[in-house]
């Protein structure tokens, strides 16, 4: 599909990177809580989680793809030790405002966590995201599983 997945063989996405079934205050307290599982796994450094939310709240990821809310928190690579995907899926929605805008909220169920240590790395593989994204039979699929095997099939074959 895109000539750009090869440069995303080395982006770390298995199943016990994906998580579901969670549920959150809001995105703050799922941002914090997922930033130190990927510290604790030592894909990240403690400096992580910190600026990961910073830098949603400066720059919010918030999308929608149909009936489904999807943020794509990510910060930059001095805090990362190996590049590696989080997916999340929640039981019931938490608000991150809309990329692009200051304000609007979205109800978002399907969290990527992107921990990228190489930026060239970043661009290619937002690139698959936003094609998965607009997918939304995919992404429909991902929000209904319970199965990290699937999961995890349908991200490998659609982002890396």
């Amino acid at each position: 599909m895109n000539s750009n997945k090869d440069n995303n063989s080395k982006i770390l996405l298995n199943e016990e990177l994906i998580s579901y079934g969670l549920s959150f205050e809001d995105s703050r307290e799922l941002l914090e809580f997922l930033g130190k599982k990927l510290e604790k796994k030592g894909i990240v450094k403690d400096s992580f989680t910190k600026a990961i939310i910073k830098r949603e709240s400066n720059y919010p990821t918030g999308l929608q793809s149909g009936n489904i809310g999807i943020a794509l928190p990510h910060t930059d690579a001095e805090h990362v030790n190996k590049a590696a995907i989080s997916v999340t899926i929640l039981d019931s929605p938490v608000k991150f405002i809309g990329m692009g805008t200051e304000d609007t909220q979205i109800d978002v169920s399907i969290i990527f966590l992107l921990a990228i240590k190489d930026p060239k790395d970043q661009i290619s593989l937002l690139q698959n995201l936003m094609d998965l994204l607009q997918r939304e039979e995919i992404m429909e699929k991902m929000q209904k599983s319970s199965d990290k095997k699937e999961i995890l099939k349908l991200l490998k074959n659609e982002i890396l």
